[in-house]
């Protein structure tokens, strides 16, 4: 039978669930096609040839563009089977209930696809409890199979401090997360629970990367450190194979505390920088998050790595129900004063908290009631600010985030233009100075082209893409 795996959006990298899918049902006799609509068109022809059509919905942004793009996969293919899977594909199989041949899976994915490939392909019973699964439990992971995607230029890069520009490769070591913050969407589907890849498929994946070009790794896991004596073990193997080799990955504040006797080992292997999600600097807003860290971990963290010359990544949810101007003033001027604007993405500065079905964030009385409706075409519960003036600061704030990467600004520029944004908006007496001492001459720092965002709104350009 013919597969047609889809992505839509993989936060700019090389689809790792793809090629690990590809793997999985290749290996029992499918013909497996690939297509990633975030760098190439949609293959019409194959889509009216396949039997099943599997769309990989990796956070937010990816399922709304895969359910804009599903009018047009049924118009050109009425009969075939269409799967969901991924992190927000429960959440999708309870908003699609009326939908026929279809179906969803979440958590580790590739048995049940395969499963579903048998199915189809022998005419079997497909019965309705399987319509929408979660498998979490440990996988026989494979190496991926990378030979269906696009090749690796085609994906954000590392732009080094330097200027120079290094073609990177993604994957993973771990999938899940042992942490359980509310507003996360890896905790509906994995509850608390992770689960390593073993080394050597790590290894054999970064060994096919380097061979495809890759000069830089990025690790995706959505902590490296949950299980850190198994992150050690592959940072090691990797730096003695690949002495040249860098790489980044992702690390909670409370973990890089807790390990910070690691991170120099991190550094002296090739790190380029860690990218950590920090939320926000209002420690009221921190404890409603669960986010187990404070603004004071954070301040320490960055001063910790600026002793190691070892690069943060700062990602942040400036807008939340919480969220007042003085809030987002607070944020900018503690941005300023540990010398970080030039590591924080613009479009971390934008971001508006997303209330997707099933979220942990639902047990907050306070949540039900100013999110009391679900909005099935965002997928999400909408909410409003208490204060009025911060509807305006939001929308103010994306503008002029959007517009100053349309014209290559830098990120300094742009926050020079958000500072000016927040403190014209309504301000108590007792808010932050309005003078900005900054300089346009910006600290290049390691970063991939293009920006880290998990849990964002699809921009204009990517729905126009679809």
């Amino acid at each position: 039978m013919r597969v047609l795996l889809l992505s839509t959006y993989d936060l700019g990298h090389q689809p790792f669930a793809l090629a690990s899918l590809s793997a999985a049902v290749s290996k029992d006799g499918a013909e497996v096609i690939c297509n990633d609509l975030a760098v190439e068109p949609l293959k019409e022809e194959a889509v009216k040839n396949s039997s099943l059509i599997a769309l990989h919905l990796a956070m937010h942004t990816a399922t709304r563009l895969a359910l804009q793009l599903l009018p047009r996969l049924r118009i050109l293919n009425p009969n075939a089977h269409i799967c969901f899977f991924g992190l927000y594909a429960p959440m999708l199989g309870n908003i699609l209930v009326e939908e026929r041949n279809m179906s969803f899976i979440g958590g580790e994915f590739e048995t049940a696809v395969k499963k579903l490939c048998y199915k189809l392909n022998g005419s079997h019973s497909f019965n309705s409890h399987e319509r929408n699964v979660t498998i979490i439990g440990k996988y026989r992971f494979q190496v991926p199979d990378r030979t269906k995607l696009p090749t690796l230029d085609n994906y954000a890069y590392l732009e080094e401090a330097n200027g120079d520009r290094k073609i990177t490769g993604y994957t993973e070591a771990s999938r899940g997360c042992k942490h359980v913050c509310l507003h996360c969407p890896v905790v509906p589907v994995y509850g608390g629970r992770f689960f390593i890849v073993p080394v050597d498929i790590v290894m054999k994946d970064i060994r096919q990367l380097v061979e495809a070009g890759a000069e830089h790794i990025s690790f995706g896991d959505p902590d490296f450190f949950n299980g850190p004596k198994h992150a050690l073990d592959i940072i090691a193997k990797l730096h003695v194979e690949f002495p040249h080799l860098g790489y980044d990955v992702i690390i909670k504040v409370e973990h890089l505390l807790k390990h910070q006797q690691l991170l120099a080992v991190l550094k002296n292997t090739g790190c380029r920088f860690i990218t950590t999600a920090v939320e926000s600097v209002d420690d009221h807003v921190l404890l409603k998050l669960e986010k187990g860290h404070s603004t004071a971990d954070f301040s320490e963290v960055v001063e910790i790595t600026k002793r190691l010359d070892l690069h943060l990544s700062p990602t942040f949810i400036p807008f939340t129900p919480w969220s007042t101007v003085r809030n987002y003033q607070c944020l900018l001027k503690t941005i300023v004063d540990l010398g970080l604007v030039d590591n924080v993405a613009s479009v971390q500065l934008s971001i508006r908290l997303l209330i997707p079905l099933g979220s942990r964030l639902l047990e907050l009385e306070e949540i039900k009631a100013r999110a009391p409706q679900f909005d099935q075409e965002a997928l999400s519960y909408p909410w409003q600010f208490s204060d009025p003036q911060m509807e305006t600061l939001a929308n103010n704030v994306r503008q002029i985030v959007e517009e100053g990467e349309q014209r290559s600004k830098t990120r300094r520029e742009i926050f020079m233009e958000l500072w000016e944004a927040a403190n014209n908006a309504q301000e108590p007496a007792t808010g932050p100075s309005k003078t900005l001492n900054l300089s346009l001459d910006y600290t290049d720092i390691p970063k991939m082209s293009e920006a880290w965002y998990c849990c964002a709104e699809p921009t204009r350009f990517q729905a126009e893409q679809i």
